[in-house]
């Protein structure tokens, strides 16, 4: 027989905490029996001390903190929603504790004996936070007023991840003494159970998240702008925006491993001198641009009457997170769509029952238009205006034309051409034909195939072509926010710019071919180029056959049956 718990008042009994709530139990501490055997004086089963952060036990969701230096849980019931202190949980196989001081990586929340009972018993305004929130927001930070509301509502958005799905992440950019840290330093203070640090650790990142409960902090990362050198790091804040995320790990101990998975989602903040160039990361950014000011106060150099102000509004954003929590946040519909609604929808709901809607709004409307300008100006939307300067009528484009009009002819994306890589000047990004190929089929959609030419002296060549579907092109068109206008260029055959308009020979093409001249010609299988007679040559690289080969690339004469494509 397993134990039970016993109601006092109507001698209900139920084998676990929320089944006696159910069946109308209202005692603030049920009474709990222990199973036969422990009744009879058998030694019970040692039970194991479990930590844990905050979530739900028996009925209960619970926040660890800390009374006259002795850790509570501080709880409320789900049913009764009454608040209630507690010092720990039993339960079949565990003794669950809250964390001492010494085990909490971030400021612990404290509370006094002597106000406890009338901080359960207040009910707080979500109103009056965010304008307390506010007041210390002007007092410590200098920016605009767009940015304060940033900052104002990924505060108060870290007391409500068990309530919302996806967030954004604010990245604080700037050059020394902006400001920048100071942000990170309010969160630190503010910010519910804030990790903050410079370059964490991976394994700091993970332990701190923990595999027990989602959104069990807040991460304030200082000094971020390599973070995009470290990639496992960036695979995983990417990952980490919405609910659910997993990182998988295997933990190695002297006799074993066991794979465990990490619970990721949660609030981060990141400063930096400058934002990591890493596409999908920046997309999830809200990238405020930090300048030299002068605020009335140094959250820095805090005094102690700063630092019991601080305190102060920091334990009345916990007590209104358990307030809270149990309830569903309301009906919301911010007219947003796909990613734009992912990182932002939530932060307008917590808002949208307060006077500080409307500034929200606004914030929204800019950092969406800035998101949407990254995209706009990323390497690939670069390349894609390229292409659309390229395609012939029927959507295709050789893959050896648009690399020679990419390299010789375009000011789009501007770059250097070294030994057949193009270093592109605004990404510092080496572009190749391999990755070329790779983004046409890939981000474009594009199909690839081989299409045999005749050059000017009669030549045949089987040469690499991708053709991209109309609707496609029309799609990312939007996505890249490019006019739908005629191109300036049209590429002709031997991969050179001309003017618009020029009708294309349709008699230069065909699907295939039964003979092939008898010169000798080559294929490149490094470019997946070719194949080139063994003359052929360009005003850049001279011969062709001959230039691939000093880049040491394997070249081979071009057979009919070759199965290239």
């Amino acid at each position: 027989m397993t134990g039970f718990y016993l109601c006092e008042e109507s001698d209900y009994k139920s084998k676990t905490l929320e089944g006696l709530r159910k069946l109308g139990c209202k005692c603030p501490d049920p009474l709990y029996f222990p199973n036969e055997k422990e009744k009879s004086g058998k030694k019970p089963k040692e039970k194991k001390v479990v930590k844990k952060v905050k979530g739900s036990i028996q009925g209960f969701y619970v926040e660890s903190i800390i009374v006259d230096d002795q850790a509570k849980f501080l709880c409320v019931d789900k049913i009764t929603k009454n608040l209630s202190l507690k010092d720990k949980f039993v339960t079949e196989d565990n003794i669950i504790e809250p964390l001492q001081a010494s085990e909490c990586g971030y400021l612990p929340y404290r509370f006094r004996s002597s106000e406890i009972n009338r901080v359960l018993t207040k009910e707080i305004n979500k109103e009056k936070l965010l304008d307390e929130i506010k007041k210390q927001i002007d007092k410590f930070l200098v920016m605009k007023d767009i940015d304060k509301h940033l900052v104002l509502g990924d505060i108060l958005i870290t007391y409500e991840q068990e309530r919302i799905s996806t967030l954004h992440f604010p990245f604080f950019v700037g050059e020394t003494e902006s400001g920048k840290s100071s942000v990170t330093h309010v969160f630190k203070y503010l910010a519910y159970r804030c990790l903050y640090g410079e370059d964490i650790p991976n394994a700091d990142i993970y332990n701190f998240l923990g595999t027990d409960e989602e959104g069990t902090g807040t991460i304030a990362e200082d000094e971020a702008q390599d973070l995009g050198k470290n990639k496992e790091k960036i695979r995983t804040y990417k990952n980490s925006y919405s609910k659910g995320s997993l990182k998988a790990r295997i933990i190695t101990t002297q006799n074993s491993k066991k794979q465990v998975y990490y619970k990721t989602f949660s609030p981060k903040i990141f400063a930096g001198e400058r934002i990591p160039q890493d596409k999908g990361f920046k997309e999830r950014l809200a990238i405020v641009n930090m300048l030299e000011g002068k605020p009335s106060s140094n959250i820095k150099r805090v005094t102690s009457e700063e630092i019991d102000e601080l305190i102060k509004l920091r334990n009345a954003l916990l007590i209104y997170k358990i307030q809270n929590v149990t309830k569903p946040l309301p009906n919301f519909e911010s007219g947003l769509e796909q990613r734009d609604q992912e990182l932002w929808e939530d932060f307008l709901n917590i808002v949208s029952d307060t006077k500080y809607f409307e500034k929200c709004k606004e914030t929204v409307k800019y950092f969406t238009k800035q998101r949407h300008e990254v995209i706009w100006n990323s390497l690939e939307a670069k390349i894609f205006k390229v292409l659309k300067k390229t395609l012939d009528q029927e959507n295709q484009v050789s893959l050896e034309q648009f690399w020679i009009f990419l390299t010789e002819d375009q000011d789009i994306l501007t770059g250097n051409l070294e030994k057949q890589t193009f270093h592109t000047h605004e990404f510092g990004t080496k572009v190749t034909r391999n990755s070329l190929a790779g983004i046409f089929t890939d981000k474009f959609q594009g199909k690839k195939k081989g299409v045999y030419s005749i050059d000017k002296n009669g030549k045949k060549h089987l040469t690499t072509k991708y053709r991209f579907e109309k609707d496609v092109l029309d799609v990312l068109t939007r996505k890249y926010n490019i006019e739908n206008e005629n191109s300036d260029y049209e590429i002709n055959s031997s991969g050179r710019s001309g003017v618009s308009g020029q009708p294309e020979n349709k008699s230069d093409h065909v699907d295939h071919v039964d003979h092939i001249q008898s010169v000798k010609q080559y294929f490149c299988h490094t470019c997946d180029a070719g194949p080139f007679g063994e003359n052929e040559s360009t005003s850049l690289s001279g011969n062709i056959v001959g230039f691939h080969r000093k880049q040491g690339h394997n070249v081979r004469i071009w057979e009919k049956n070759d199965p290239v494509f």
